[in-house]
């Protein structure tokens, strides 16, 4: 898409289960939203997260997003085995 747009790009909002959107807000701490793109693009990708009820997790830049599409199949083998669940990664003091 970057090559149509012309302007800064992101991967978001794939690797989350849209059944749970609307749990949420019940959820102990925020659930993550891998994201990964340029930059230039953090800002309001990570606004939007937030907006969501997600906490933005930074996965690198652009050239990562295919290994973010390639997880997608890692997040659905999981809810096959569990059931829709969304995810946190934080560093051990934030958890």
């Amino acid at each position: 898409m970057k090559s149509r747009t012309k302007g800064p790009t992101a991967k978001s909002f794939n690797v989350n289960g849209a059944r749970l959107y609307g749990e949420l807000g019940k959820a102990r701490s925020k659930p993550g939203n891998i994201w990964t793109g340029d930059e230039e693009a953090r800002d309001v990708v990570e606004q939007l997260s937030r907006d969501a009820g997600y906490e933005p997790l930074h996965g690198g830049p652009l050239e990562n997003a295919r290994a973010q599409e390639d997880f997608v199949a890692i997040y659905v083998g999981i809810a096959n085995e569990i059931g829709p669940f969304a995810y946190r990664m934080a560093s051990p003091a934030d958890l």
